[in-house]
């Protein structure tokens, strides 16, 4: 198999699915943490290794890195950098326009980067722990290139292959790129199935049911396929109740702040701490909280998803996988299959992959973040409709979710009446002070007269 073929393939496929073929072969590979800096393109390629530390000498020393750069002829060349030191960069932009000018595809740092605008300007991806304005000079040196380096947990040696995208990046040990190659595409055929049954309107229970995945080996798909052909979508049944859609009615014209203040206000604890927005919405997603929980697998494992199908319309999945990074419980099937059924939107305390569908169909999510490994067997379904922690946050079946490019506010619903007036009221009095300071007032004078610093003051 030639080296264009094999990139080609691997080019075909994202994260997610590369990381279920290394979980089904027991294999090292995906990383967490090492994030896009910019919104970079995918990139695939090998590796050239390189490591570098702390400087413990004064003598000066050629710049890190550069001397990799120097020496890349080919095309295929991705840097994997390890060794990294948090608040210090390893990577600016006069060393991406020299990867660059050598046709090297895109950088990977256990660690940080500088002058990040420099990289996206001329297109060069980077991905890493972070950014940073402080400078790696007189602070870090390399210390070797072309051994293995140790890339959050993974053995990365010179001449595996790299594929790194919006979710996160992978890496594949050489001697097995034909085994996941093979595997990955086979999932990759199956998932596309999945996607179709789910969009012909089979149950999520039946299509992700357990004996699916255990049949990843199967390459026609003719079950699945007879299936959904059998099965035209139908609308979701189960629809909001009528006090739900005048509850959700109440925050529509909200946003996360002002309910947060009117929450300050009441002595409500409910800002679900460090849950993001997986893009920046334009408009709040308000909805009753459909609870799930979920707990280490068991042996053998449970269910990952059969839940959705008892969510109704209108409703927002919150789940609470305790805060874990480690692997996802939300990909592209359960965007789609959300999507159809009229959910609203989903709240983890986790994390997601797929996120390029989620993004693609507008489909809004919020998490703590963003990763390819999969939660089969690592995770199962505990328990719905339950009492669950999302982010130090309580949420109660069915209390009111209000989520936004701010992040994610829960509101009691025994209170819910009491928390939107409320926060009409300061949005009211926020609008007024604009008015006032667009009319020539200063910012003094107009939240004085408007009691702007009494507005979210406990009663």
């Amino acid at each position: 198999m030639s080296q264009n073929s094999i990139l080609d393939r691997l080019w075909a496929l994202d994260t997610n699915t590369v990381s279920d073929a290394l979980d089904f072969l027991n294999l090292k590979g995906a990383t967490f943490g090492l994030q896009p800096l910019w919104d970079c393109p995918k990139i695939i390629g090998r590796a050239s290794t390189v490591k570098v530390g702390s400087k413990t000498e004064s003598t000066p020393t050629t710049h890190l890195i550069t001397p990799v750069i120097d020496a890349i002829t080919s095309d295929d060349r991705i840097l994997v950098v390890s060794g990294g030191t948090d608040g210090i960069s390893c990577w600016g932009d006069i060393i991406a326009n020299a990867s660059k000018v050598k046709r090297i595809r895109g950088t990977i740092i256990d660690g940080m980067s500088r002058d990040i605008d420099g990289s996206r300007e001329i297109g060069y991806p980077v991905f890493g722990r972070g950014v940073t304005m402080i400078s790696g000079r007189n602070r870090l040196v390399q210390i070797e290139s072309g051994k293995p380096v140790h890339m959050r947990g993974v053995t990365v040696h010179q001449d595996d292959y790299v594929i790194a995208d919006r979710c996160g990046t992978v890496f594949v040990p050489a001697e097995y790129i034909g085994e996941v190659l093979a595997l990955g595409e086979k999932i990759d055929r199956r998932q596309s199935l999945m996607v179709h049954a789910v969009r012909a309107g089979q149950p999520v229970s039946e299509v992700m049911h357990d004996k699916q995945f255990e049949a990843i080996s199967d390459t026609d798909g003719a079950n699945m396929l007879s299936a959904s052909a059998k099965s035209p979508y139908q609308q979701n049944p189960k629809k909001a109740s009528v006090e739900d859609q005048e509850l959700v009615a109440l925050f529509r014209e909200s946003d996360t702040p002002a309910v947060s203040d009117a929450l300050d206000r009441l002595g409500i604890s409910g800002q679900a701490f460090n849950i993001m927005p997986l893009a920046n919405y334009k408009k709040a997603t308000v909805g009753p909280a459909f609870t799930v929980r979920y707990v280490p697998a068991s042996d053998p494992p449970g269910s990952v998803g059969d839940f959705i199908d008892d969510v109704a319309m209108g409703d927002i999945v919150v789940i609470d996988n305790g805060g874990r990074t480690d692997c996802t419980v939300w990909g592209d099937i359960m965007t789609q299959y959300a999507g159809l059924r009229g959910i609203a939107g989903s709240v983890i305390d986790g994390v997601c992959r797929d996120v390029n569908r989620a993004i693609a169909d507008d489909y809004p999510l919020f998490t703590a973040g963003r990763w390819m490994r999969t939660g089969k067997d690592r995770v199962q379904v505990g328990g719905t409709n339950e009492s669950i922690g999302i982010g130090k946050v309580r949420v109660k079946p069915r209390d009111i979710v209000v989520a936004d490019a701010n992040g994610v506010v829960i509101v009691p619903r025994g209170r819910a009446r009491e928390v939107a007036e409320i926060a009409q009221r300061i949005e009211k009095g926020e609008a007024s002070i604009r008015e006032m300071i667009a009319g020539g007032d200063t910012i003094a004078v107009a939240r004085e007269k408007l009691g702007y610093h009494t507005l979210q003051r406990k009663g």
